[in-house]
């Protein structure tokens, strides 16, 4: 049992309910329901149609892998699938309108996923060895290709379209919540992002959800680092094309005269 196969549950829920939140009101008026709530909570029982069938596998998966049931524990995956759901359902038109709720880093980060794959498909049996070593090494390797909450608040700041010292305080707070203080404070964290058109990765945000009741520490830290370390890489990457301009601008100049 894996972070992938979590995230791959995740993602087919997600691909699935997208496009009918998008285009059926009834059933995002169902799907909002969960927001915040228990699973087992009677006000969720409708959601039950739409969620359920993406756990079923995944919750024997971790049913017979005995460390899967200490990082995944069964409540908390169920909850933060119903979760992720119900926030996905509450976007604004406009979010739920931007297919896939990803940016073009995003959709660049997949390619680079791809283009690793058929190379190593053309690798020597050596090689492959080696990145078995490597995968073996990295178990996180799932969750550095995607982009975490606290990645997608960061490139949201640097962008201008979140306030940099308040962001930060709500990513603090929220990171010392239990369980349930989570689900209660992230629905209104992710609506505010939503309205200021920040891209959000659901199935990473659900594997993210469901380590939290057993790691919840290690998911806060991922979090924090991937806010600043975004912050810093924009920053970077900013100051280098200015100083490629400018650069530019003084050969043109040199030239000129």
């Amino acid at each position: 049992m894996t972070d992938k196969e979590v995230l791959r549950a995740a993602d087919r829920m997600v691909e699935h309910l997208q496009e009918r939140v998008r285009d059926e009101p009834a059933v995002r008026a169902v799907l909002r329901r969960a927001s915040g709530k228990r699973v087992e909570d009677p006000a969720v029982l409708p959601v039950h149609g739409f969620v359920a069938r993406y756990l079923d596998r995944l919750l024997t998966s971790i049913e017979e892998d005995e460390r899967a049931r200490w990082r995944f524990p069964e409540a908390d995956v169920e909850r933060a699938f119903y979760g992720v759901a119900a926030m996905l359902a509450a976007q604004p038109r406009q979010a739920r309108d931007r297919i896939g709720g990803e940016d073009e880093d995003t959709a660049d980060e997949e390619v680079e996923d791809t283009a690793d794959e058929e190379v190593e498909d053309t690798s020597t049996s050596d090689q492959q060895a080696t990145d078995t070593e490597d995968t073996e090494r990295r178990p996180s390797d799932p969750l550095r290709r995607r982009s975490n909450l606290g990645a997608a608040l960061g490139k949201a700041v640097t962008r201008g379209r979140l306030n940099a010292d308040t962001t930060e305080e709500r990513l603090h707070l929220l990171c010392r919540q239990s369980v349930d203080g989570a689900h209660a404070q992230l629905p209104r964290l992710i609506l505010h992002a939503n309205d200021k058109d920040v891209p959000i990765d659901w199935g990473r945000l659900a594997l993210d959800l469901s380590r939290w009741g057993a790691d919840r520490d290690s998911v806060a830290k991922e979090w924090v680092q991937g806010y600043h370390r975004t912050i810093e890489t924009e920053k970077a990457g900013r100051d280098e094309a200015l100083a490629q301009k400018n650069s530019t601008d003084d050969d043109s100049e040199d030239q000129a005269a």
